[in-house]
């Protein structure tokens, strides 16, 4: 079975921000990715992350980055005894570059119930008449 080419792919960074400034992520939010015929939808579940502590950013027009930090809620009663942890905290970081043009004016983001939605308006191409002479 031949693989399927998407119009776009995913990156993970787990040790290097672009800027080269070497951080440790330390949960990768689950993400889905959906193209609908006018624009792309990038779904994220960041529950219990305020939306202050995200960040989203467009590079060169084609690299979507979103990043934040999870902060730990610190009991009152300290110390404690943990018997189970499984709860994610601490930094992420997810880019998807994707390789058609957008409308970079046309971008919108919403947080709730714990899911960080992103819109990205694909650019509609415009069609010019060139006169022959």
């Amino acid at each position: 079975m031949a693989k399927k080419h998407y119009p776009f792919f995913e990156i993970e960074i787990s040790k290097n921000y672009p800027s080269g400034i070497s951080t440790h992520i330390d949960w990768k939010p689950n993400t889905n990715i959906v193209e609908t015929k006018d624009s792309l939808v990038i779904e994220m579940e960041l529950p219990g992350v305020a939306k202050d502590d995200v960040t989203i950013t467009l590079l060169n027009n084609q690299e979507l980055i979103v990043k934040g930090i999870k902060k730990q809620p610190r009991l009152e009663h300290e110390p404690v005894t943990y018997y189970l942890f499984e709860r994610e905290f601490g930094t992420f970081y997810k880019k998807i570059v994707i390789d058609f043009p957008l409308d970079t004016t046309r971008i919108k983001s919403l947080m709730e119930d714990g899911v960080l939605t992103v819109e990205v308006s694909k650019r509609t191409a415009s069609r010019i008449t060139v006169e022959i002479k």
